[in-house]
């Protein structure tokens, strides 16, 4: 599924990746989150995976996109995993947070396989 900004893609049984573009505009965040849930609740997912990779900084309002986004998906039980976090975003995030995040982070689907297992 191809939507302004990020694509979409089933990619297990329930598991969903997540790729935003540099074009994600998250101050349509109502429309975005509307759409990614509509697929996922269609789907059965339960697990969405969101690729930070291309993200150099998480500042306080794409953190806010990120927990917004996780708090919706858990309403349909499904658990949201960053990964591919760059060390120049996770240094970033860790400035301002003061509570654990909604959201895991695993630095990549195969290692959160290995950790579940």
């Amino acid at each position: 599924m191809r939507i302004n900004g990020l694509h979409l893609t089933q990619i297990g049984n329930g598991a969903f990746l997540l790729e935003p573009s540099l074009g994600l505009n998250i101050h349509d965040s109502d429309n975005l989150i509307e759409k990614i849930s509509c697929r996922l609740q269609s789907a059965r997912a339960n697990r969405l995976y969101y690729d930070l990779s291309e993200l150099m900084l998480i500042d306080p309002v794409y953190y806010d996109w990120l927990s917004t986004l996780a708090r919706t998906v858990q309403t349909l039980n499904v658990t949201m995993v960053c990964i591919h976090m760059q060390p120049t975003a996770a240094f970033g995030m860790s400035q301002f947070l003061v509570e654990t995040p909604v959201f895991e982070c695993a630095q990549n689907i195969a290692g959160l396989k290995q950790i579940a297992d």
